[in-house]
């Protein structure tokens, strides 16, 4: 396996920590606080955060294990999200089920012969996609979403510290 290919799985496999440490920073509690009028709070962007990585990365890299040139369906994230936000789960399965993805995600690419790190199918609207093109952005993707629920922490922290 390539150093640039291993290093793209331990980096999923580190986003969870990372996202972990975050989760961990928010007051207890407070998840479904929104930190600043119309952004999301760790609850909203968890969900959203699991959704993507199940119905949208996970599939897709799932997909070009065994498809020639798949045409991948399109998304509508805010449907979903606001479907799953309607039934609410606990933060923390919400939270496992992530982990537990990426782990998935990380264990089938480590299976994965360098050759096929290239496989594509193609997005209506956003064009080809490639398996090296989905891990990472299956591993950038929760790391954008651990600094915005970061920065939701610090501000709830502030928000509730004389509480």
């Amino acid at each position: 396996m390539t150093p640039e290919h291993l290093e793209l799985i331990n980096r999923i496999r580190s986003s969870v920590e990372v996202l972990r440490s975050a989760f961990e920073a928010a007051p207890a509690g407070k998840h479904d606080h929104q930190p600043l009028e119309g952004e999301w709070s760790v609850r909203e962007t968890l969900t959203h955060l699991r959704n993507v990585v199940v119905m949208v990365y996970g599939l897709r890299l799932r997909r070009l294990f065994y498809e020639i040139d798949p045409v991948f369906a399109d998304y509508d994230e805010a449907v979903h999200r606001e479907a799953s936000l309607k039934q609410p789960e606990p933060v923390g399965d919400v939270l496992k089920m992530i982990f537990a993805e990426h782990e998935q995600i990380a264990g089938l690419l480590s299976t994965l012969p360098d050759a096929n790190w290239q496989r594509q199918g193609r997005h209506p609207d956003l064009g080809p996609m490639s398996i090296e093109f989905l891990a990472r952005r299956t591993a950038e993707h929760a790391e954008e979403h651990a600094a915005q629920i970061a920065n939701t922490a610090k501000i709830l922290g502030a928000d509730f510290a004389g509480l």
